[in-house]
């Protein structure tokens, strides 16, 4: 993260730091997070207060609340910090939130520099191989040169320059920068959730219990329960795979337009759309994968239990990513509430805005949708692209307009915005969030299921689409009786009968989907989840080769020295 900030939001000054950077002569670290202001990263404290005299900026911490904390490589080994601060100018302005490039340890000896103390957090629940730092610092100088400059800077005697004379487009693309982070971590997520479920389908796939009749036993993949358990895990997967190459592509974009010094308003909503983008994208995305994490190693029964099936280091693994840039329920906020400005331009207007990434584009079917009741005859009239697309349109128009709805009347009685938005977040804003991500998922494989030319996989891809589809909608089933979008048992009773179905169906494909996505062997690293199919060979194997598998205890004397005989033998 350190060398992308220099190279999206630094200038040629700063390009001899960043050959450092890549001939490892420096390290470097990403310090914005402060022990007081977590995920209020406009209200952080660290200042950098510019003298004109010397042309040097002073970085100072304020107070020990203010220190920076969870900068990964600090603790030990970093020799440079991008350290987010409050600009000042010498007329007393602050123009908010800017990096700066602060010199942390000497790159030869790795001592500590004047002004500067740093430390490693210590032990975490998991992820230990990261050194996580703090810092503080004491009023340490540093060139004006220091400052990355693609979107502001201070001239040498103290005035405040900027290319963008909007400052919403400087926000924008500041937002746009900063979500570099979230989207990485959207990828590791399901990252995660590919590996627990390559190791659970193919463990189900061997494992066998019970049978018709005795002496012949079923894998526990046939069972409808297990098929119910991770079939609609294994097609949500799918949907995160899919999401989080295409939003890496649009991401790269921004980048492309940072590169090329791009102050185009298209760059500016670009940024403000990679915003609300990635922070739902990592709150929902590493929620599922905690959830499939716990459901495979559920599924894998007593095994899986086991440190060697890797599940309880993959929780621990995943679990520091709902709270890594920002705690997932406060970062859904951030998006709820740009929907929600959205839709009050939009009811004001009834113009829809062409954005970038068009992620307004259902509010173009919002009357239509007011009108829209289900009408389902059989199983084939739900399993269409259209109809599960109008479900999906008709759910977050439904919940968006709950949702300003509710935050308007607030308004109206006289709270103020913040009282009233902090009111709204339970029912519906993170509601409202959540619809909006997985209605993205849904879209986002469906576009690429457009463009697929190999027909062979088409029945596979719907079968992945609907089984997803469908658990998503099962789940907001309350929503669509509240809006009478549902009427009768009927909706529920053929989406929970087709769910059922499509998971028998993919079960025959599941270890062909695995085998197209697990890592090699050596990386997914588990007894359980061997492509091989040995699964007891494996297990047996490391239970051979655990360590202390064949420690004895020791002599007599040692056993009833450590035992309550050993009371014992002191009375006697």
């Amino acid at each position: 993260m350190f060398e992308e900030l220099l190279a999206q939001l630094g200038t040629e000054r700063h390009q001899p730091l960043l050959k450092m950077c890549n001939d490892f002569e420096v390290f470097g670290c990403f310090a914005l997070t402060e022990l007081k202001h977590g995920s209020n990263a406009k209200e952080i404290k660290t200042t950098a207060h510019y003298d004109p005299k010397t042309e040097e900026f002073i970085i100072n911490t304020p107070t020990v609340e203010d220190s920076k904390v969870w900068v990964g490589n600090l603790g030990k080994t970093a020799t440079h910090a991008a350290v987010y601060a409050q600009l000042y100018t010498p007329d007393g302005v602050c123009h908010g939130m800017h990096i700066f490039i602060v010199p942390i340890r000497d790159t030869k000896t790795m001592s500590l520099l004047p002004g500067v103390i740093v430390g490693e957090m210590g032990p975490k629940a998991g992820l230990n191989g990261i050194d996580n730092g703090f810092a503080t610092f004491n009023n340490v100088r540093i060139p004006r040169e220091n400052m990355l400059n693609r979107t502001g800077d201070v001239t040498p005697d103290g005035r405040y320059v900027s290319p963008f004379k909007d400052q919403s487009k400087r926000f924008g693309i500041s937002l746009g920068a900063l979500s570099n982070g979230r989207v990485g971590l959207t990828h590791y997520a399901a990252c995660f959730m590919n590996i627990a479920l390559s190791t659970a389908i193919r463990y189900a796939a061997v494992r066998k219990q019970f049978g018709p009749s005795p002496g012949n036993e079923m894998p526990i993949l046939e069972y409808q329960l297990h098929q119910y358990r991770l079939m609609p895990a294994l097609a949500i997967c799918f949907m995160w795979r899919n999401f989080s190459n295409v939003f890496f592509c649009n991401l790269a974009e921004f980048l492309m337009g940072l590169f090329t010094k791009d102050k185009s308003e298209r760059q500016s909503e670009l940024g403000k759309e990679i915003h609300a983008i990635s922070c739902v994208s990592k709150p929902v995305s590493s929620w599922t994968t905690q959830q499939v994490i716990q459901e495979c190693r559920e599924a894998c029964g007593g095994q899986g239990y086991l440190k060697a099936n890797r599940f309880g280091d993959l929780r621990n693994s995943n679990d520091p990513l709902l709270t890594f840039e920002g705690d997932n329920n406060v970062l859904m906020q951030q998006t709820s509430n740009h929907l929600l400005s959205a839709f009050e331009d939009f009811a004001k207007t009834s113009q829809v805005p062409e954005t970038p990434l068009n992620l307004l584009q259902f509010l173009k079917r919002f009357d239509e949708m007011k009108r829209f009741k289900l009408n389902l005859t059989d199983k084939s009239s739900l399993l269409n692209h259209k109809t599960i697309m109008d479900l999906f349109d008709w759910l977050i128009c439904f919940i968006i307009k709950q949702s300003y709805d509710k935050l308007d009347a607030s308004l109206k009685s006289g709270k103020d915005s913040f009282t009233a938005r902090n009111d709204n977040q339970v029912f519906h804003s993170k509601s409202l969030a959540i619809i909006f991500m997985e209605r993205l998922l849904i879209d986002r494989f469906l576009q690429k299921m457009s463009s697929n030319t190999d027909k062979s996989l088409e029945p596979v891809l719907n079968r992945l689409f609907f089984t997803a589809a469908l658990y998503f909608i099962d789940k907001h089933a309350t929503l669509f009786y509240q809006g009478s979008v549902f009427n009768g048992d009927l909706p529920i009773r053929l989406i929970r009968q087709s769910l059922v179905e499509l998971c028998a169906e993919l079960k025959c494909e599941a270890i062909g989907l695995i085998d197209s996505i697990a890592p090699p062997d050596y990386v997914l690293n588990t007894p359980l989840g061997v492509s091989t199919g040995e699964v007891y060979k494996a297990s047996y194997t490391n239970m051979l080769q655990s360590s202390g598998a064949f420690d004895i205890i020791g002599d007599i004397e040692h056993l009833m020295n450590k035992t309550r005989f050993g009371s014992l033998k002191s009375k006697i």
